[in-house]
């Protein structure tokens, strides 16, 4: 299973660190996240301003980039400032 490793403000909606799913790809893995943790939903779907990660690489186009059982996943969030 992929696991997914939650930031300190998705954590307040997620209760856990990270949790490892069953997921074809990131699409497939967003759907899940977002049947499990509604209140996360709002930060899954912002796919322009949202990140992904993936062991340790960030993909630019990532919803169909497939997972394995030993995948890594960060769902980054932009860095806001100026």
């Amino acid at each position: 299973m992929a696991v997914v490793h939650f930031s300190t403000d998705q954590r307040q909606h997620t209760g856990v660190a990270e949790i490892a799913i069953e997921a074809a790809n990131v699409r497939d893995l967003v759907r899940q996240l977002s049947a499990l943790y509604p209140s996360l939903d709002a930060h899954l779907v912002e796919t322009s301003s949202t990140a992904v990660a993936i062991d340790g690489e960030i993909i630019p186009d990532p919803w169909l980039e497939e997972l394995t059982d030993t995948s890594e996943v960060y769902l980054v969030r932009p860095l806001a400032g100026g």
